[in-house]
Parts: C-alpha cells; sequence; structure tokens
C-alpha cells in the first residue's frame, strides 16, 4: 500500500527556511512536486490568508484557500495521500476575539480544486504545535455487535492549546475522511487519559508545549507523545479509534512515562518535529528557525544534553534532518 507522504522531520522535511517559519510549511512528493504555503498579511494588516504554490517541474502554481480570506489564517500544516492523489492542509483560523478554529481541507492538484473546509475544533483559544498523522483502518461495529477493521481514511491531530484563563494543556482529535462517515471530530485533552499525578520538577515551559504523534503498534492505531503540565512529564499513549454511529477513541493504552529534562531551561520556539527509531526506545524531539537546529534525544529512558547547529549553505535543514533520522535509525 502505498504510504502516506508527511511532514516530519527526516521524511518529508522542508527544502528551505520556509519549513522554520511557524506560519508555512513544505512537503515534497515522491514525482519531485514541492508543495509550499505560508500565511501572507492584508494590505491593512488586520486579516491574513494562506496561500498555496505548487511547482511541478518548471511549473509554478498558485492557489489560495478560498475559507482562509476572512480572517487571520496561520499555522497551517501539510500532508500528501498518495492513493487519492490529494494535499490535506489543516490550519488555524482566528475571526474575532471571541472565535478561533482549527480546520482541514484538501486540494487535488489534477484539477485545482479545493474541497469545502471542516472545522476540527472550535473555541476561544490559542494552538500552537499542531500535528497531524493519518491511518486507514479503523474497527467498525458489525451487525452481531463485534468490531472489524474497515478502510477508512483517517485524520489524526493533535495540539497545544492555552485557554483565555491561562490553562494549558495538550488535545487530540480524531475524525474520518472518507467512507461515507460523517466528518465528525472527536476531541479529547490528552491529560485526561494520564492517571499519574505526582508533581514532578519544573522543566522548559516551551519544551513542554512539544507535541507529536507517531505511527502505533498496528495499523488502525497512532501513539501519542505529549507532557502533561501539572507533572511536568512526557508521556507516550497508544490511541485506537473505532466507528459504532461517530468515530471515538478508546482509552489509551498506557505507555512509559518519559519525565523531562528537568534541569534544562531552554529556547524552544521554533517549528517542532519528531524521529523516532523503530523500536520507539529512541525519540528525538527537534525545533527548526531560521539560522539553526536544535534536538533533545530521549534514549532508552534517558533525557540526553540538548544539542544544536548551525544552518548555512552547506548544512541546510533537510541535511540536519537526514542525519538525525540516521542517527536514530542507528540506535535500534
Amino acid at each position: 500500500m502505498k504510504r502516506l507522504l508527511l511532514v516530519v522531520a527526516a521524511m518529508l522535511v522542508a527544502v528551505s527556511a520556509l519549513a522554520a517559519d511557524a506560519n508555512g510549511d513544505v512537503l515534497i512528493t515522491s514525482d519531485g512536486t514541492v508543495y509550499s504555503i505560508a500565511s501572507e498579511r492584508s494590505e491593512d494588516g488586520l486579516s491574513s490568508s494562506l496561500v498555496l504554490n505548487v511547482q511541478a517541474g518548471s511549473k509554478t502554481t498558485r492557489s489560495v484557500i478560498p475559507e482562509s480570506n476572512s480572517g487571520v489564517n496561520e499555522s497551517p500544516t501539510l500532508a500528501y495521500d498518495a492513493d487519492s492523489k490529494a494535499l490535506f492542509v489543516v490550519w488555524t483560523r482566528t475571526s474575532n476575539a471571541k472565535s478561533s478554529e482549527l480546520l482541514v481541507t484538501n486540494y487535488k492538484p489534477a484539477n485545482d480544486r479545493w474541497e469545502p473546509a471542516t472545522v476540527i475544533d472550535s473555541s476561544r483559544v490559542v494552538r500552537s504545535n499542531v500535528t497531524i498523522r493519518f491511518t486507514r483502518q479503523v474497527p467498525m461495529i458489525q451487525r452481531d455487535g463485534t468490531y472489524a477493521d474497515a478502510s477508512a481514511l483517517m485524520l489524526h491531530a493533535a495540539w497545544w492549546q492555552k485557554s483565555p484563563t491561562g490553562a494549558e494543556s495538550p488535545y487530540y482529535a480524531v475524525m474520518p475522511l472518507n467512507h461515507g462517515l460523517t466528518p465528525d471530530p472527536d476531541v479529547h485533552d490528552l491529560t485526561d487519559l494520564v492517571s499519574d499525578r505526582d508533581t514532578g520538577e519544573p522543566a522548559s515551559s516551551e519544551f513542554l508545549h512539544h507535541v507529536a504523534l507517531l505511527a502505533g503498534p498496528t495499523p488502525n492505531t497512532v501513539d501519542a507523545v505529549f507532557a502533561d503540565p501539572r507533572t511536568s512529564s512526557f508521556y507516550r499513549l497508544t490511541l485506537r479509534p473505532f466507528v459504532n454511529t461517530r468515530v471515538h477513541i478508546t482509552v489509551g493504552v498506557r505507555g512509559p512515562k518519559l519525565g523531562g529534562p528537568h534541569a534544562l531551561s531552554f529556547d524552544w520556539s521554533g517549528r517542532t518535529g519528531t524521529i523516532s527509531s523503530d523500536d520507539g526506545n529512541t525519540l528525538i524531539f527537534t525545533n527548526t528557525t531560521a539560522d539553526k537546529v536544535r534536538w533533545l534525544t530521549f534514549r532508552n529512558g534517558e533525557w540526553l544534553p540538548l544539542q544544536e547547529l548551525a544552518l548555512s549553505n552547506k548544512l541546510t535543514v533537510d541535511a540536519a534532518m537526514a542525519a538525525l533520522a540516521k542517527m536514530a535509525a542507528s540506535a535500534d
């Protein structure tokens, strides 16, 4: 089966400094087509729209997401589904002080057509570090009351959010994108799935906002990696959606408590990414800005010291990420 091409570190990484911008993203498909998206401010500076550029060989086309023509639209994340030949975009839109939405739409390059956007979540919060992943199988209830896997493209999204009261937490949503299922998202505060309530030592607050979705142990699952601000520790949970009348998730399968780099305080305000070894024993958390790549490694239950590399013409973002991917693979 063709695999989804996701913008995660070391797989299809940005080929320019755009990927380091929280308001832009870049993706390259297996045929060499380059998709880049950025948030562009209006002349009065009061709104912004999302502009997609598609470069296929010597031809470049420009397209604006229709639903981004109002409000402030930013933080776009790209993913490509090779089976349906569709490009998916997840982004945030703020229409006013009381309205903030997380949306998804898809673009068909063959006929230059945008599908109507769907709201994943709508609430008066500030979202950051949005990450997405797809699965292609989901357990569906049968006539006899049992569940069996069926083919369905499922969108998984995770992000960090801050409410007007200052409360912060990682969130997760799952929704179907085809198979005739209603695109009704199931949204959860990931900390509700954590039973641990032991207060941890303070850690770098920006790093605690790092959220990741990784491949799960089975084709119908994803693993969520996130921190609970109450314990200052990271957790890895396996999430498996299922369908009866609508999509739900099971209670997360408990993975290891990862703790956190409690002795460190550092800047983590760039674009985040996560690399995992095949056995899951090594996680590399990356943060990319216009001039450097920082990373923290969690290996065999231990947090290693923060490291960084300066970017240059000779050391690009994609070269640095490829090297980190090799490092994670060699740790298996």
